[in-house]
This record gives structure tokens, C-alpha cells and sequence, in this order.
């Protein structure tokens, strides 16, 4: 079957053929009749026929042979009659204004024309580019494979006016699924792809590109055979390389098939391969979410069962310490109570270990219902500075509480104090001997602030980003040991509703604050 393309180009090889012989016919026509009869009036018809084949240069060159030959056959009419009649020089006259406005009129039109097609190209790309846009969207409102897979093959016969629509897996296992233009439903065939057509998706798949069949081609004779079609495309749609499928769109005609449906192919390819490969990695970050909160359930469950085992015998163990230095078992010898002294703190440690991981997990698990009451702020400074006194004193550091804002906050009182306990505690690991750690508070525009001050090093530049996040390491400061225990102060400021922060100390040390609001 010859296509409109092919059509159109017959048009333009045998258009000036039989327009040169028209002319030709007519100049005879005219040489041979009287130069008062007004024949050349039928030049003008080989100007206007190859209006038809979209030439303003054939045009041009017929309207100056029409000139020509109007010319010639007047002389020559004028010499067989033995002179030239006024009339039939005024008819001459008037012949040669007929060619050349006929030929103005042809190249005219031409040009109006193709301005015309252009226009309607342009209009009928856009109007495409529409519905492609639509179709896109319709494709991307899921991120399920199926569901995505399946608007692909539904999608299609609409957005190329297309009888139907046909999704070849390339997993030969899987059915093949079919949409039609009628109809807004997806088939799912069971019967098995034929060779042909899998030899033709290979083909596609590897050129890379929208593969058009034709009926002149034997394999793509015996595809469209198989489907019921005069011609077809094949779009191939892969994930980074790897074939997930073809796409076989059947047309009524080859003529269905111009450039414009060929770049709408290949564009709806690509947006079907990247929303098909959209799918599979949200499918394949859904698996790994998974994998990732098992493991993490599993984590946090060894967290609690680790804790909560090791608090009870810690403590029994401390108690046993306490009560064999304060000779409840008899008389020690010194070394012996040296021994146990240090035991003590080493039990404390461990046990003080233990509820920060729990308490670390439960921040992470979202488990955390903290109670919010009335904490008297002065109160909890002058507790946290006594019971750290002691180790202040052992370490011939200055603890001291500063200025104090006689003011209540509302938290939970064990997390403040602990959160309170760990500057604290950092300020006096990091305070050099004959040095001196001032805690005070303040209120200022965003509330109360409580400022851990101390004459140590400080901390570098370069670890005061991750100063309050879990286990930072390199110059930062590290609660307890852990690197646990400035992240539980940036925690439980949060759950007051305030901030943690950090500032240098000028000529040196730092500056630690809990920045809580007031409450009523």
C-alpha cells in the first residue's frame, strides 16, 4: 500500500512533465490559430496545475516560458497574417497580465500553504505533546509496578490513535497484556509470545530505539500478520540497561505512522522506562526499610534486655560493695578497702551505662512519654553542684554555682537533672587542676538558660557541628565515655521545648547551655 509520503512524491515528479507539455500543446495550439482568437489564455493552465506540487521555482520557470511563448506565437501569428491586428497586440498584451498574475496567485497560495501546514504540524505536535503529558501523569500516579505497567498498555491506543496496544515481558513467564481503543480495560492473555515478535523486541532492544514494522519486511510481515495490522511499532522499555518489556502499538494503515508519532514513540518510552524503573526502586528501598526496622527492633529489643538485665544485679552489686567498706562483713584490710572503693565507682559506671543506652533507646524508639511538672531550677543547681562536689573536690577543681534566676520551668525533673549531671560532669573531666566550673542561670529573650562555664581547652572548630549528636568523636566533647551523654542533653532540651548549645570561652574554655521556655 503506498503511504501519503509516497504519494505525494509521485505528485512531484510527474507534475512538471505534464505541465511543460501542457504549455507546450497550448503554444501550438495558439501558433496555429488567428492572433485574434484568444488562445493563449490557455498557458494559464500548466502555471495553475503546478500550483499542485509545491514549487515556486517550477512556477517561476513556467511563467517565464507562458511569457516566452506568448510572445513567439504572437509574432508568428502577426507574420502569417501579413501584419499585426490592434486587437490582437492588446489581447497579447492582456494574455501576459493573465500569466503573470496567475503566476503571483500560484506562488502566493503556495506560500500560504505551507505557512498553513506548518501551522496545522505545529498544532497537531502540541495538541500531541498534551495528551503525552497527560498520559505521563496518568502513568506516574502510582508507584506500584503493576499499576504503572498496566496504565502504560492503557494509555497507549488513545495517545496514538491506535486500535490496540500489546505489553510483551520480557520474562517469557509473565502474560501478555492488551488494551484497545474502545475499551478501558487491560487484558491479561495467557498464550505464549510467538518467535516473531520476540525477535523483533530483541531488535529494539538492541537498537536502542522505537522499531516501526512494515509489511515489506518478512518479519515484520509475519508480526503484523499475527496482530491483525498494516503496521505497527515496537518501543522498548528498560530499567539502566536491563529489558523489562515491549510495547506493540498496531495501526490501521503505514500512513498512521509519521515523524511526529515516531517522536511521541521514543518520549513515551522514556517516561514509561523511567516511571517503571521508579517502581522498582521504591519497591527495592521498601524492602530494605523493612530489613533495616527488623534489624533495628532487633537492636533495640537487645538494648532493653541488656539494660534492664544489668541494672538489678549493678545495683545489688554496688550495695554489696557500699556495705562490705562500711564493714558489715568485718574488718578489712586497707588494701582491701582501696580495692573495694574502686569497685564501687566501677560498678556506678556501668550502672550509670546502662540507663543511658536505655535511655538512648527509647529516645530513638519514640517510646518516651516524659512527665512534665513544675522543676524549681535554683533547687536543681544547688543538687546537681552537691553531689558532684566530691569528685570536683578529688580533682582540686572549683565547683561553684553563679548567679541564680529564682524561676520554675516545666519538664521531667530525673531528665534534667541527668542532662544537667552530664555537663557538668564534662566540665569537670576537662578542667584542668586550680580551675573552676561556674553554673549558673539566667533568664533571656527565649527563656531560662542554664550555663555550664569552664576553664578547659575547649572544643575545636572542626567537631562543633556534630558537638550533640550520638557517639561524636575526634575533639568533641563525649558524655561519660559513651559519646552518649551530650546527646541525651540536646535530647531532653528538645522535650522541654528548648535547645542545647555550645559557645567558646574567651581566652579559653567553654561555655555549655540548656535554653528551656518558661512555662505559666
Amino acid at each position: 500500500m503506498t503511504s501519503a509520503a509516497e504519494g505525494t512524491a509521485v505528485r512531484a515528479r510527474w507534475i512538471p512533465i505534464l505541465s511543460f507539455a501542457m504549455l507546450a500543446v497550448a503554444f501550438v495550439i495558439d501558433v496555429k490559430t488567428p492572433q485574434t482568437l484568444v488562445v493563449a489564455i490557455l498557458l494559464d493552465v500548466p502555471i495553475v496545475l503546478s500550483a499542485f506540487a509545491g514549487s515556486r521555482s517550477l512556477t517561476a520557470w513556467l511563467v517565464i516560458a507562458a511569457l516566452a511563448a506568448n510572445g513567439v506565437a504572437g509574432y508568428l501569428n502577426g507574420v502569417a497574417a501579413g501584419g499585426w491586428d490592434a486587437i490582437g497586440v492588446a489581447d497579447r498584451a492582456l494574455a501576459a497580465l493573465s500569466i503573470a498574475l496567475v503566476g503571483w496567485l500560484g506562488t502566493t497560495l503556495q506560500e500560504r500553504a505551507r505557512t498553513f501546514g506548518r501551522l496545522a504540524a505545529q498544532e497537531s505536535r502540541a495538541r500531541r505533546e498534551a495528551q503525552l503529558a497527560v498520559a505521563v501523569d496518568r502513568i506516574r500516579a502510582s508507584l506500584s509496578y503493576e499499576i504503572v505497567l498496566r496504565a502504560i498498555v492503557r494509555e497507549a491506543p488513545a495517545l496514538f490513535n491506535a486500535p490496540d496496544a500489546r505489553w510483551i515481558p520480557e520474562d517469557r513467564g509473565e502474560g501478555m497484556l492488551t488494551a484497545t481503543r474502545d475499551r478501558d480495560e487491560v487484558a491479561l492473555s495467557a498464550y505464549a509470545v510467538r518467535p516473531e515478535i520476540t525477535s523483533i523486541a530483541r531488535r529494539a532492544f538492541d537498537d536502542d530505539d522505537v522499531v516501526e514494522l512494515r509489511a515489506d519486511d518478512p518479519l515484520g510481515g509475519m508480526v503484523l500478520d499475527g496482530i491483525g495490522a498494516r503496521a505497527a511499532l515496537a518501543l522498548p522499555y528498560s530499567d539502566r540497561g536491563e529489558p523489562l518489556g515491549t510495547l506493540l502499538l498496531g495501526f490501521a494503515a503505514p500512513a498512521d505512522i509519521d515523524e511526529i508519532a515516531r517522536a511521541l514513540a521514543r518520549a513515551y518510552a522514556r517516561s514509561g522506562s523511567a516511571a517503571l524503573a521508579q517502581t522498582r526502586l521504591f519497591a527495592q528501598l521498601a524492602e530494605r526499610n523493612d530489613a533495616l526496622a527488623e534489624r533495628g527492633g532487633v537492636i533495640r529489643d537487645l538494648v532493653y534486655a541488656l539494660s534492664h538485665d544489668l541494672r538489678t544485679p549493678l545495683a545489688a552489686l554496688g550495695l554489696t560493695f557500699r556495705q562490705a567498706k562500711d564493714g558489715l562483713y568485718g574488718p578489712m584490710p586497707g588494701a582491701y578497702l582501696e580495692i573495694v572503693d574502686r569497685s564501687i565507682v566501677a560498678t556506678d559506671e556501668l550502672q550509670r551505662l546502662a540507663e543511658t543506652l536505655l535511655l538512648v533507646a527509647r529516645f530513638e524508639s519514640g517510646e518516651r512519654r516524659p512527665r512534665r511538672e513544675p522543676v524549681d531550677v535554683d533547687l536543681l543547681l544547688a543538687e546537681v553542684v552537691g553531689e558532684l562536689e566530691p569528685i570536683a573536690a578529688a580533682r582540686h577543681v572549683d565547683l561553684q554555682v553563679g548567679d541564680v534566676c529564682g524561676s520554675r520551668i516545666e519538664g521531667d525533673r530525673g531528665d534534667l537533672r541527668r542532662a544537667l549531671t552530664n555537663l557538668v560532669a564534662n566540665a569537670l573531666e576537662h578542667t584542668p587542676a586550680g580551675g573552676t566550673v561556674n553554673v549558673a542561670a539566667h533568664r533571656n529573650g527565649e527563656g531560662i538558660a542554664i550555663d555550664v562555664v569552664d576553664d578547659g581547652p575547649g572544643v575545636a572548630p572542626a567537631a562543633r557541628a556534630t558537638l550533640f549528636e550520638r557517639f561524636a568523636g575526634g575533639e568533641g566533647r563525649r558524655g561519660a565515655g559513651s559519646g552518649l551523654g551530650l546527646y541525651i542533653v540536646r535530647r531532653v532540651a528538645e522535650e522541654t521545648g528548648g535547645t542545647a548549645r555550645y559557645a567558646p570561652r574567651a581566652p579559653h574554655g567553654s561555655i555549655f547551655s540548656i535554653v528551656v521556655p518558661v512555662r505559666g
